[in-house]
């Protein structure tokens, strides 16, 4: 196979070429988490909005989140607010695999009781 590459004029992302050998990933897993490096830190996207960029679908990124965090990639953190007292969850993306334990200081997850 030959690859035929064109110099970036504009608006590039350079990510190295190791955080794609995981071989546990999938391709659709390491798709979405190159998009997810290549947007500036601190920017905010939903499930739906990365699913509108591609025709694979909602269900189809919904299981690549979940692999990446399976693997380390993708970290879920739940915070209450302490005056409304409702939960958030914010994804956290890493170039590498975190260690399986929380943060220092950090919250764990939550799990809802079932009713």
């Amino acid at each position: 196979m030959r690859v035929h590459r064109t110099a970036p004029l504009r608006a590039f992302a350079a990510l190295a070429n190791s955080r794609f050998g995981d071989r546990r990933l999938s391709w659709a897993a390491a798709g979405v988490l190159a998009y997810l490096l290549s947007l500036p830190s601190g920017s905010w996207i939903t499930e739906r909005m990365l699913a509108a960029r591609r025709r694979e679908g909602c269900m189809t990124v919904v299981a690549s989140l979940r692999e990446l965090e399976e693997r380390g990639y993708l970290r879920r953190v739940v915070r209450r607010d302490p005056v409304t007292r409702q939960y958030s969850t914010t994804c956290e993306v890493f170039e590498r695999s975190y260690e399986s334990r929380p943060p220092m200081g950090g919250l764990q997850k939550v799990h809802p009781v079932a009713a």
